[in-house]
């Protein structure tokens, strides 16, 4: 029996204005020159993955990631596909803020969040809908790849909403899982589908 085909699920780099700490949904904030870095040292990683497609989030952040990472590639893909599906969740009142600026600005909807008992962020996209969205997105791009590998390049919270979807099993964690800027994870869709690698982040310029 052959090997099941696998999504390869990247998150962008890291982007200007301190995207470590602030939530950018919406906001299509470009990557640093670490955010590049990152990427790139991922890169050969991937190199000899021979990818039937490499679809990718409109926002900038992952638009030139996943520019990078196909430069990089042994053999370009065929296909390369934009999905707004996978745009990141819109944060509304709080795109752009950090976690303490939100908690000082929003106190009772901030204890409210981290107590999963939010059903969106203020003036965005209610998680529920996001959620669909989200999945929807994943079928449409199962559906239209049947067949090899595809790299996925999006953002923290499509791709874990992705692979809670893809793996709807074992997630106890999965919300304190770090999905590190620059990793990748790997989904391998046979029957039944597994979570292979989480967040797997290549070693720094240091090693």
């Amino acid at each position: 029996m052959s090997d099941p085909r696998r999504l390869y699920l990247v998150r962008h780099g890291e982007t200007a204005g301190e995207s470590s700490i602030r939530f950018h949904g919406r906001n299509d904030v470009p990557l640093s020159d670490l955010g590049r870095r990152q990427i790139r040292r991922l890169a050969p990683l991937l190199r000899e993955v021979r990818f039937a497609a490499v679809v990718h989030s409109p926002l900038c952040r992952a638009a030139e990631s996943a520019r990078i990472l196909i430069e990089g590639l042994a053999r370009r893909p065929d296909v390369v596909e934009v999905a707004p599906g996978l745009t990141e969740i819109d944060f509304g009142e709080m795109e752009g803020l950090t976690d303490a600026e939100i908690a000082a600005r929003r106190p009772d909807w901030h204890a409210e969040w981290k107590a999963g008992r939010a059903n969106g962020f203020p003036g965005g996209e209610p998680f529920a809908e996001f959620a669909r969205r989200i999945e929807g997105a994943f079928a449409e791009l199962l559906a239209r790849h049947p067949h090899g590998d595809v790299l996925v390049v999006g953002h923290k919270g499509t791709i874990k909403r992705g692979v809670r979807w893809l793996v709807p099993v074992g997630h106890e964690q999965d919300e304190w899982a770090d999905l590190a800027l620059g990793s990748v994870s790997v989904v391998a869709c046979g029957d039944p589908r597994l979570l292979e690698l989480w967040s797997v982040v290549p070693p720094t310029d240091s090693g």
